[in-house]
């Protein structure tokens, strides 16, 4: 991994919930082929703080309490066109695993367009620009969801987790330097991985720099500063750190969002990650 992918520029909408965040908040982790790289200079875990309880006041049911649907590729070649037409020019060719060895994971873009029987609107992963439309065939991939989001906003330097729109927990993080700043966009997990050692059952074990801590979850989405990153596309991703908590809050990376150890250990415990959308807003 160089570190995650990075989002391109910010929209200010978010899939299914307030149309004021956009999935930009991760630092940007980016993550290689085979290897994780350490971007940004990790940081010592921190307690995470208790997310504020959500509102008791009598509220309609909105898209943010709705799940967000999963498109996971069923073939060996997965034709991404801009178009819902088999005679559209194809925008990405997915093979059936990531680098890392995760089915290909989209997440389904019902905002922007409507499914239809035949074809189904996803984020094109590892492209620019940033949370690019496209379209897959509805045969070819197998539908799931999930209840879960992840919201980043720049200006706070904050990081939330929600389940079904309430706040599970919530953390101070760093981000990208000016230089090399996290990209606001809409994403999703792509890439989750355990860092040297198998903390978290069920992830595989990458060899990563200390930089990342203890777990990377590398998102869809690229650095919108770097073309490459350590001979590899410059990934963005939302990893631990080795950096002190004195260092929360700062713009520190190579455009990953990085968040303290025990934090993003708690994510990984508690999510099934694979498709869960990532949303950073300015």
């Amino acid at each position: 991994m160089t570190e995650p992918r990075a989002t391109r520029g910010e929209r200010a909408r978010r899939h299914g919930r307030r149309r004021t965040v956009v999935a930009a908040g991760l630092s940007v982790l980016l993550l290689g082929p085979v290897a994780v790289v350490g971007v940004l200079r990790g940081e010592a875990s921190a307690k995470p703080r208790a997310a504020p309880p959500p509102s008791t006041a009598a509220t309609t049911t909105t898209l943010a309490e709705q799940p967000a649907t999963i498109a996971t590729t069923t073939v060996e070649s997965l034709g991404v066109r801009a178009e819902p037409s088999a005679t559209a020019p194809i925008l990405a060719s997915l093979g059936p695993v990531t680098g890392y060895g995760f089915a290909t994971t989209l997440l389904v873009e019902s905002e922007q367009a409507a499914p239809t029987p035949e074809w189904v609107p996803v984020l094109i992963p590892f492209q620019k620009p940033n949370s690019t439309l496209g379209w897959v065939p509805a045969a070819e991939v197998a539908l799931s969801e999930t209840t879960y989001e992840i919201e980043i906003s720049l200006s706070r330097h904050e990081l939330v987790l929600l389940n079904a729109g309430a706040p599970v927990l919530s953390t101070t993080v760093i981000l990208g330097t000016p230089e090399t700043p996290t990209p606001p966009g809409r994403f999703y997990v792509t890439d989750p991985l355990n860092c040297n050692t198998e903390t978290v059952p069920g992830y595989p074990v990458a060899q990563c720099s200390s930089a990342y801590g203890a777990f990377a979850i590398g998102i869809s989405g690229l650095s919108e500063a770097l073309d490459s990153f350590d001979g590899t596309i410059p990934q963005i991703a939302v990893h631990g750190t080795d950096l002190p908590p004195t260092e929360l809050g700062k713009d520190l990376s190579n455009g990953c969002v990085r968040i303290p150890n025990d934090v993003v250990l708690q994510i990984a415990q508690t999510v099934p990650l694979l498709g869960v959308p990532v949303t950073v807003t300015a």
